[in-house]
């Protein structure tokens, strides 16, 4: 037991104890006794219930204890476990994405596979067609003949045309001349076809049409004929049987041909002429 003062500390009168407190007789101020639990005379002092409120209190104080220390182990042991899951996710997630990356990269080389193998596929393809349809395209320019033509009379009927057109187009001007010689020369009607023939050179095929045109001098009255050739080169057949030119219409000039006329004096000089090598085959057409 431990008295703190043994005077009042109010008027520091004589104190009294009666039981458990301590009086004043000047002031009659009260003071309770501040006990150990190891105090004998507490130990007396102190009832059976109070006895049991304190066991109580310092086994709900021990068991708090013991409930901080379990929640702190609780809360190391889930920290621990949340690490070991962490770790154990990330393994996971990172093996799958090892995992995924290396099936991409199989997909993106097996689908890389298999477009180079279409990509050849369709090459190949392509090529042989070419190869085959450049070996029809040479089939058909061995076999084209004059008789082909002669069957295809559309085909006759406008190359003649254009060859019309393209002798008026090409003579749109007069032939200038003396006045002893009748004066200009102006061309008089249309150019007529008066022979045809298939040329083969080995590579292609040309059709050759052979035109008379007719002039008319101004001041005379007279009139005067010259030839001349339009070739229509590189003919085509198709699986129908129709015939095509791939160039425009042109002409030919061979060395003995008259400048001023722009042509021939007979129809057979174009052909003596050298407008066309000896090693020509050349195929009359019916015209």
């Amino acid at each position: 037991m431990r008295l703190t003062n043994i005077n009042c500390p109010q008027c520091n009168g004589q104190l009294n104890q009666q039981e458990d407190k301590f009086y004043c007789t000047s002031c009659g101020s009260a003071f309770n006794i501040d006990y150990e639990e190891s105090d004998v005379e507490y130990a007396k002092l102190i009832t059976e219930p109070e006895r049991t409120r304190l066991h109580l209190e310092s086994n709900r104080v021990l068991l708090e204890k013991n409930e901080e220390l379990r929640n702190k182990f609780i809360t190391g042991e889930r920290k621990k476990e949340f690490v070991h899951q962490v770790k154990s996710q990330g393994i996971t997630y990172l093996g799958g994405a090892v995992y995924g990356i290396i099936i991409g990269g199989i997909s993106f080389v097996m689908t890389v596979g298999i477009i180079v193998i279409i990509f050849f596929n369709v090459w190949k393809s392509a090529e042989k067609n070419s190869k085959e349809r450049e070996q029809a395209r040479q089939e058909s320019i061995e076999n084209l003949s004059a008789r082909d033509i002669e069957k295809d009379k559309n085909f006759i009927e406008n190359a003649i045309a254009a060859g019309i057109s393209y002798e008026l187009y090409w003579r749109d001007e007069p032939v200038e001349n003396d006045i002893d010689d009748g004066g200009d020369a102006y061309i008089v009607g249309k150019p007529v076809p008066v022979n045809c023939y298939l040329i083969k050179t080995g590579s292609e095929n040309d059709l050759c049409i052979v035109y008379k045109i007719t002039y008319e001098f101004s001041e005379s009255g007279s009139f005067k004929d010259i030839y001349d050739c339009v070739i229509f080169a590189e003919l085509e057949q198709d699986e129908s049987g129709h015939i095509s030119f791939e160039r425009s219409p042109d002409r030919v000039y061979g060395r003995e041909i008259d400048n001023d006329w722009d042509g021939y004096e007979n129809a057979d000089d174009v052909y003596e002429d050298d407008t066309f090598p000896k090693k020509y085959k050349l195929y009359e057409i019916d015209i």
